[in-house]
Parts: structure tokens; sequence; C-alpha cells
């Protein structure tokens, strides 16, 4: 059930399956929903296989949705100075245009970004934060509206600095800050958590996170990036340069306890959009219950009894 940066625009990929043909580990061979827009008769299995991680069947034809072409898009870097200010551009703006996307990432993301690209800093002035958005606009009047949201942030205060691309290879450029993150950080071993939240969260989860994290180990670094717009964050905690890899994991697998108790006190998700899998196995109490957790068994049972579909993985 993948997302990633265009969730706010398309939604998740279950939205775009109509219809699954999939064999259960019973040898079963199941036609979910045959591609159909109205079917209203029951149980629809089809969602339950997707995101599923291969532990029920193996899904061997998809019929998906298609929807129209894109038009021209811009992209815009806003300077934000406090992490609610995030959620009051993206109502601002979300009012009069068609978002694609809109992301956000902390200023050592920034830095480290620059520092390893060399590219140079998008805007003259340095600030906590930044969104970046993208819209679609099929006239000027569409680009006449993002100019005054983008004036109204400025003059409410909600940014400090922005700049609005021009060009198809300017948007490119602008899009190199936010995606070129995860390569900048990679030297030093980030420790990722792919956790989400409700949107409207997402300022007093960051803190509590921050605040966690200082108590335990301060001399952490954490880097913030992603999906502010579905409450999809990406935390990143970086080894510092005096530590083995060795003793960095094992501290930060103390660390992450702590960390998803936050998650479980905001109901939020252990994992977004990257599934369970082997590794977080053990965190999937912290977003399900155990009556959830046994009715998921129960259902493996059903579509699997001889546990032979991607054994061992998610439950």
């Amino acid at each position: 059930n993948a997302g990633g940066i265009r969730v706010i625009r398309y939604g998740m990929t279950r939205n775009w399956v109509a219809g699954l043909k999939v064999v259960t580990g019973t040898g079963d061979l199941l036609d979910l929903n045959g591609g159909l827009v109205k079917n209203n008769t029951g149980y629809d299995l089809r969602h339950l296989f997707v995101g599923s991680e291969g532990t029920l069947g193996f899904i061997v034809e998809a019929t998906m949705k298609l929807t129209d072409k894109p038009m021209d898009s811009t992209v815009i870097v806003l300077a934000v100075p406090e992490m609610s200010d995030c959620l009051a551009v993206l109502q601002l703006f979300r009012r009069d245009l068609v978002l694609n996307a809109f992301e956000f990432f902390s200023h050592n993301a920034l830095q480290k970004v620059m520092s390893t690209t060399h590219l140079a800093a998008p805007m003259a002035t340095d600030s906590p934060y930044y969104v970046l958005l993208e819209f679609e606009h099929s006239d000027t009047a569409a680009l006449s509206r993002a100019e005054t949201a983008f004036a109204n942030c400025l003059e409410q205060d909600l940014a400090v600095d922005g700049v609005m691309a021009t060009s198809g290879k300017q948007n490119k450029q602008l899009w190199q800050y936010r995606e070129r993150i995860t390569e900048a950080i990679t030297p030093s071993t980030p420790y990722k958590n792919d956790i989400a939240v409700r949107p409207s969260q997402v300022p007093r989860f960051l803190a509590a996170i921050d605040q966690v994290t200082a108590r335990y180990f301060p001399e952490f670094e954490i880097v913030w990036f992603g999906h502010i717009g579905d409450g999809n964050l990406h935390l990143n905690i970086l080894r510092p340069e005096d530590w083995q890899v060795t003793d960095f994991k094992s501290a930060c697998d103390e660390l992450n306890h702590h960390i998803l108790d936050v998650v479980h006190e905001f109901r939020g998700s252990v994992s977004a959009e990257h599934g369970i899998g082997l590794l977080k196995k053990s965190y999937l109490r912290y977003t399900r219950s155990e009556s959830e957790i046994a009715l998921l068994r129960n259902l493996k049972q059903v579509f699997d009894p001889n546990g032979i579909m991607n054994p061992g993985k998610m439950l």
C-alpha cells in the first residue's frame, strides 16, 4: 500500500486498485471485485490483500484505475519560523490551488544537503523549518492565486522568506533540497523511523519526540523531513562521529521504545508507508491492539493455514 510525496493529491495505492486476482496459501484462486466501480456485496477482500506484504497469497493480476495526465506544475519553497505555521501555510494554499505535494524539512536537513551537494541556499533567510509545495495550473489565474497566497504568508508572518520557481528547470532544482536529504545523511548511519500521526498533531508530536530524545541521548542529532500534508514523518537520528556503529544502533534500539511510546500516545502509526516485514514485527503492538493482532493472526490462518506465504513476516 505504497505512499510517497503525491499522497496529498492522489491518496495511497489502495485507492487505485479496482480489482485483484489472488492465489491464497490454500491454492484457491480469488477474483476480487473484478474492476467494478460499485460492488456492495459484503466484505471487500481486495483491500485485505493490499498491504498484506504477501502473507496471505500471491497477487497474480491487478486491475488499476487511471487518471488524467498531470498539468503543468510549479514549486514553491518557504522558510517557516514555527512548525505550527506549516499547517497554516498548507490550509492557505490548498484553499485555492490543486496541490500535488506538500513536504517539509528541518534546517539541519537543508544544511546537510547543501554541504554534500554544493547546492546554493534556496533563499537568503534561514529558518528552523522549510515547506516545499507543488501545485498544478492550467492558466495564469492559478499562478496569480499562488502569488497571492505567497504574499499572504509573508504578510501574516507564516513565512520569513521564499522562492517560487519560474521554469521546469527551477522546479527540479528546488526539489533537490528535499529529495537529496537521504543521500546527504547516509554517511552518518541514520537510524530511521517512518511514522504517522494526524496532520493537526504534527507540531506537538515533533516537540514530544525531540524532548524524549534530548532526555535520554542529548548528544544525538535529529533530522526531520516528510510528507506533512498527510502526517507522514521521517525521523532520522544521526550517529555522532565518535560513536561506533554497533553502540549507536544498540542505543537507538533502546531509545526507539520511548519514541514509539509517544507514537502510541498520539494514536499514530509505526509504519506509515514502508510496511512491517521483519524489522518492525515487535513494534506492531504500539499501533495495533492485542485484539486486532489476534484477528490478524486468525485471518492469516484462514488464507494460509500452513504458513507458506512469506513466512515470518509482519505477525
